[in-house]
């Protein structure tokens, strides 16, 4: 039975035992330099592969979830900070005890710890996690779950700017419904392709199940869209079954774009649909193999919109498939834990490993399918350190659907990105991505400029089939953390990308276009929203003669 400690506890059984656990944790200390016991591992330290061999078995699990501000810290011992303690409501411990992957008794593992608090990590209302060993006696071995609460309640006031579109919206997002992981927002949303009215609500570990929830309504400018998912995923390496069922309706305008105006609209009708089924033995020597079966029903219906005032008038095929697929999945359990990588002083799980899958179809036109023929997807990526200060990740996808012997709507991208970590407090990270598709959807438009990676360009400035992107930014990351709230960081960067190939719009292909800017970084580090700000002013090199000689990007992303 775990036990639930926390700082500043209101009553005396509370108080005890939070008293408890700080003595354990002071005793931990003598007790890694004493003997783990009185057999052959002398003087062995209290560390999990000493527990391991030692066959300990999971004993005590005491549950130690923080506040937003420590108030032990002389730093954060401030009226507003103790303030905004006491309206947070504090995830409860059964949240954080049902993503575990390990219980009282069972054999200690220092993988399943490990995963366990990177699935902690993993959610947006959650800081920080860390589990440790606190004591050892009999074979028996007490852990302590450390976790630090963020501030989930958001008044969900966005703005932003991305090359020369502005954008916006407004409304309440909560992550932690009364501590419970639940998510719900009602918010209003102005993007460049249309403004929303959005409800959503979300659940992970139903009623303390491996089962998620997950349901969301849009009433939009153009249309609506409507999803609603359910089911048990695969939630750590060594799950053996995995169920869900997830439903999308969505109507909507596409537009297609060419030198960031707007070419062509029609209107877009899409149904998607799948049920699925997985099988795995688990994690065996570091590696995860898992079979997948389901099946898919993706309808898209197109339709002119009436009156367009627009130059061109481009209606895409309609297109219908019923699709029952097999899949398989390949995973080797390599993280590695680091910081001031993609994020500023938080901790960053990084994924080393090679990860493989692939998935094959097949759609009958006798099953009301639009056309028979086969449909197959596949990713593949990995990572390494490349020297003593580089990590060098890499992967690459491949989608396609063949009728007839002829591939529809192929797309092959592949990324490569080093990290260079020249010190403590600077990195230079270096870029590559590139697409490369043939006899695309019309409604599959590969686009190049200010949202996608060109910063000094409009956005959807550039189209066609295929494109190539190339990135060299140097990072900064400092100490300031002003008012405790946020982390301060900088960059220095140039992009070159361009794109070339058939497109249904736009002719003109103005070749390598190139950028360089100067960009701040302000890390969250209070809140649910788990964002980073973007605030970048990039001088486009190339492109138009009319080209602004500046464009000013605000944006949040969940990285540097």
């Amino acid at each position: 039975m775990p036990i639930y400690c926390g700082e500043k506890k209101p009553n005396r059984q509370a108080a005890l035992a939070g008293l408890t656990v700080l003595l354990l944790v002071s005793s931990a200390s003598a007790a890694a330099d004493a003997d783990l016991n009185s057999g052959s591992l002398v003087s062995t330290k209290l560390t999990p592969a000493a527990l391991e061999i030692q066959d300990a078995k999971v004993g005590r699990i005491y549950v130690d979830n923080r506040n937003i501000f420590d108030p032990d810290n002389p730093k954060e011992d401030r009226w507003l900070y103790r303030m905004v303690n006491s309206l947070h409501i504090k995830t409860r411990p059964q949240v954080i005890e049902s993503q575990l992957l390990f219980r009282q008794g069972e054999d200690y593992s220092e993988q399943a710890t490990e995963e366990s608090a990177r699935l902690l990590r993993a959610n947006r209302f959650i800081g920080e996690a860390s589990i440790e060993p606190v004591r050892y006696e009999d074979g028996v071995v007490d852990l302590r779950v450390q976790t630090q609460d963020v501030w989930t309640l958001s008044a969900d006031v966005s703005f932003g700017r991305q090359g020369g579109v502005n954008t916006g919206g407004f409304g309440l997002k909560e992550y932690n419904l009364l501590g419970t992981g639940t998510y719900v927002a009602a918010k209003y949303k102005s993007t460049v392709d249309r403004e929303n009215t959005i409800f959503e609500v979300a659940k992970q570990q139903l009623f303390g199940s491996r089962y998620d929830a997950a349901a969301a309504y849009s009433n939009n400018s153009d249309g609506f869209e409507r999803q609603l998912r359910f089911g048990k995923p695969f939630y750590s390496l060594d799950s053996r079954n995995a169920f869900g069922a997830s439903f999308r309706a969505a109507q909507q305008t596409d537009t297609l774009y060419d030198l960031g105006d707007k070419m062509a609209q029609f209107e877009h009708d899409l149904s998607y649909h799948e049920i699925s089924a997985g099988w795995s033995e688990g994690l065996k020597d570091d590696w995860t193999h898992r079979i997948t079966s389901g099946l898919v029903y993706d309808d898209h219906q197109f339709a002119p919109i009436p009156d367009d005032m627009l130059q061109q008038s481009i209606v895409p095929e309609n297109r219908r498939f019923v699709i029952p697929y097999l899949g398989f999945e390949l995973m080797e359990d390599h993280f590695e834990t680091t910081r001031n990588f993609d994020q500023i002083q938080r901790t960053e799980d990084l994924y080393y490993g090679t990860r493989f899958s692939a998935k094959l179809g097949y759609s009958s036109a006798a099953a009301g399918s639009t056309a028979s023929g086969f449909h197959l997807s596949s990713t593949f990526s990995n990572g390494m350190q490349a020297g003593e200060k580089g990590t060098l990740l890499f992967g690459a996808q491949l989608a396609s659907r063949v009728m007839s012997g002829n591939a529809e709507n192929l797309l092959i991208s592949g990324f490569a990105n080093y990290h260079w970590q020249q010190s403590e407090k600077r990195l230079l990270y270096v870029n590559f991505d590139v697409s490369a598709g043939s006899n695309l959807d019309i409604d599959n438009q590969i686009l190049l400029g200010g949202d996608s990676g060109l910063r000094g360009y409009p956005i959807r400035y550039q189209t066609g089939d295929s494109k190539v992107l190339f990135t060299v930014e140097q990072r900064i990351f400092t100490d300031w953390f002003p008012f405790r709230l946020f982390h301060v960081g900088a960059a220095a960067f140039f992009d070159a990308g361009r794109t070339w190939g058939d497109s249904p719009v736009g002719d003109q292909n103005l070749g390598v276009l190139r950028d360089v800017g100067i960009g701040l970084r302000l890390g969250n580090a209070r809140s649910g929203l788990g964002r980073m700000l973007h605030i970048d002013l990039a001088f486009p090199l190339d492109g138009e003669p009319d080209i602004r000689g500046a464009q000013l990007s605000i944006e949040a992303k969940r990285s540097f």
